[in-house]
């Protein structure tokens, strides 16, 4: 990537990636960890919120701090729906006006707000607009709200590197058969590695068709990328106590340094191979592994998070923040990821300018997931 491209690293409030990406919803945190009556500090994309879940069981996202001496208001009390500062009792409803103020008289509120979010609930997650003017259309994931007979399972991960290289690692389809080989040889479909690969941009981001050839025929691979940070795939089982299940994700930065990636999808139960056990942490083998203290392939085959590991050890070798893509040798497997930077450029370089950005939309029709024959 040359001296001039756009940066697409950062996500403070006012820095090209950051107005870009303030344009779309995203998912704040998991519903079930927010309970009704408590309040929670939450941190997206360099900026601190204050979520809330009222007593009627809405989820409110409204500013961080108080306006009167600037504490933050999540140590507050949630009262109905609304939320008092702890500090000196003033009290917002959930769309940012002043109620109380109990020890100034009843006129000193009047203009007195607090910002709030639009917020609402989806497949488990909370989700939030945080950017200026008015939300775009919420848009649904019928491939999302099948029912296989199996729980619905909602993961949200905080991974230590910047937000860009995730969802660089997501369109990568060669990286499988290297930092997954444990799971992906055992899987007959990826056998092999691919014999071609192709992207387009879509009405909703990037379509990926990934050739392979096994036993003399060809089959295509289709996931799917809907901008800014959602991925839409079929991933292949990570042990054989799982199964082949479709899997949506979402990447949101925390900050410059740091990434939330939410996981959903129907899982069967693994059985009493992994129940009950006392699993380190992902951050802290990880680290082991780039310190040198510990191999992949020491890790228990089984550890419930063994994709994400594989992940994390190989994006944070490039580093927390990872700034010199001009001394990448891109190749043909990189197809993809050339397509993603040049769209986020186009459209973070067209927000910045205050220019129509495109308006992505998802496919009216139900996706196509996993392995497809390839057309004679």
């Amino acid at each position: 990537m040359g001296r001039d491209d756009v940066d697409f690293v950062h996500y403070g409030p006012g820095t090209p990636a950051g107005t870009y990406l303030r344009k779309f919803w995203h998912p704040v945190y998991r519903s079930e960890d927010l309970l009704p009556g408590w309040a929670k500090r939450v941190e997206i994309m360099g900026e601190f919120f204050t979520l809330y879940r009222g007593e009627s069981g809405r989820a409110h996202v409204v500013d961080d701090r108080c306006p009167h001496r600037r504490t933050r208001l999540s140590i507050g009390e949630v009262e109905g729906d609304s939320i008092r500062c702890f500090y000196h009792g003033w009290k917002f409803a959930a769309d940012g006006i002043c109620e109380e103020q109990p020890a100034e008289p009843p006129s000193f509120k009047q203009g007195v707000c607090i910002r709030s979010y639009p917020a609402r609930e989806y497949l488990g997650l909370i989700f939030a607009y945080l950017g200026e003017g008015e939300a775009p259309e919420f848009e649904e994931f019928p491939e999302a709200e099948y029912d296989n007979g199996w729980p619905l399972v909602v993961k949200k991960i905080e991974v230590p590197y910047n937000f860009f290289q995730r969802i660089e690692n997501s369109l990568d389809e060669a990286h499988v058969h290297f930092v997954h080989k444990i799971s992906a040889s055992a899987t007959k479909e990826f056998s092999s590695l691919p014999i071609a690969y192709a992207a387009e941009e879509t009405d909703y981001g990037i379509l990926r068709r990934t050739t392979y050839e096994r036993d003399g025929r060809r089959e295509i691979r289709q996931k799917y990328f809907m901008m800014p940070n959602i991925g839409l795939t079929m991933p292949p089982p990570a042990t054989e106590l799982d199964a082949w299940t479709p899997n949506l994700s979402w990447r949101v930065p925390v900050n410059d340094h740091s990434t939330l990636s939410f996981n959903i999808a129907r899982r069967q139960d693994r059985g009493s191979k992994v129940a009950n056990k006392d699993w380190e942490a992902i951050d802290s083998i990880v680290d082991k592994i780039l310190d040198g203290r510990m191999r992949l392939k020491d890790i228990d085959p089984y550890h419930p998070r063994l994709f994400n590991i594989q992940d994390n050890t190989a994006i944070a070798g490039q580093g927390r923040m990872h700034t010199e893509r001009d001394k990448e040798y891109l190749g043909r497997s990189d197809i993809p990821i050339v397509l993603l930077r040049r769209i986020y450029q186009r459209e973070i370089r067209a927000a910045a300018e205050g220019k129509p950005i495109k308006r992505w939309r998802l496919p009216r029709e139900k996706l196509v997931l996993g392995f497809q024959p390839a057309a004679e």
